[in-house]
């Protein structure tokens, strides 16, 4: 069961960051969590706990490993932390006083109960019950690096190591870099082939990206940088330099991780890897959990160089 992690469009790479240099007021923990319903516009409270359970339980998949959902808590409460204290700051009028909204295109989605119970089937009250002790053995704990929440960033799966924030978002934090997670490669869904006709990737492509192909496929995508992973960064595109990410998202492909094939008059983009890549990656967690790993020594592996603190016993 895989469930699509966390991935920052739009105004969401910027939202990410625009904590990096404001004090914090971790002093003040936020309690409750106001949510906007972006089609209603009205705002519903709900208790930390409460907003936990059902954040961490549509953002890992609740059947995993006790440690991991633990990591997820932690990352969940700290995103939400992070988000108290930007409104706190700064308020974003399109809140009407809310710190998130249910536009799960800009912060991460959390499920309603029917919604929960939707997705998961027979396997809902155990993966309620999972999250629910998860979320109470850590419900006051935040992640943090220089005395801030740290920025929140996790995937599904790796390409077999995490990358950094630098390559990916052009943003250097210190904790954001790149790690092992070779467990990853073992992961339902760690590979896919999406194949389109050279047709039509010609067609779309010329349109999408002004660009106009030759007859010769082999000469239409070539990738001129990429990280030390082996992630595309910078591609040309029939002479055209644009971002990797571009054309990803043009072709919904599962990660920026790829390779080409021509064959057969078509296109074979060879993927590795689910989502941006920076980050925890939720599959290798799970996986270090199984090996006995720890919440912590988990998060610690995937934020080097960050803390974890219980709100309760900072105040």
């Amino acid at each position: 069961m895989l469930i699509p992690a966390f991935i920052l469009l739009n105004e969401g790479v910027s939202k990410l960051f625009e904590n990096s240099e404001k004090e914090t007021l971790l002093s003040s923990d936020c309690k409750e969590v106001s949510i906007l319903n972006a089609e209603t516009k009205d705002i519903a409270v709900m208790d930390i706990k409460e907003y936990l359970i059902w954040n961490v339980i549509a953002q890992i998949p609740g059947t995993f490993e006790k440690e991991a959902l633990k990591a997820q808590a932690v990352l969940s409460h700290t995103y939400i932390m992070n988000r108290y204290i930007s409104e706190k700051e700064n308020p974003t009028k399109s809140l009407l006083g809310a710190i998130i909204s249910t536009d799960d295109t800009l912060y991460p989605k959390s499920f309603t109960t029917d919604e929960a119970k939707e997705y998961y089937g027979d396997k809902y009250e155990t993966a309620l019950k999972n999250v629910t002790a998860a979320v109470e053995e850590v419900i006051n704990e935040i992640c943090i690096y220089d005395n801030q929440p740290i920025v929140v960033a996790y995937h599904t799966i790796s390409c077999g190591k995490t990358e950094s924030s630098k390559d990916i978002w052009n943003e250097d934090v210190p904790y954001l870099v790149s790690v092992d997670s070779a467990s990853d490669e073992k992961a339902e869904g760690f590979s896919k082939t999406t194949t389109v006709s050279a047709k039509e990737f010609k067609e779309n492509a010329e349109k999408t990206f002004s660009v106009t192909l030759s007859d010769n496929t082999d000469e239409w995508i070539k990738v001129i940088s990429k990280t030390k992973n082996g992630t595309p960064l910078m591609i040309s595109l029939g002479g055209k330099k644009i971002n990797a990410s571009e054309l990803c998202s043009a072709l919904d492909l599962p990660s920026q991780h790829f390779e080409t094939e021509v064959k057969d008059g078509n296109i074979n983009f060879k993927t590795k890897g689910l989502g941006h890549l920076v980050g925890m990656s939720q599959y290798g967690a799970n996986s270090l959990a199984k090996e006995g790993k720890s919440y912590k020594e988990i998060l610690k592996h995937y934020f080097p160089k960050t803390e974890i603190i219980n709100l309760k016993q900072k105040s």
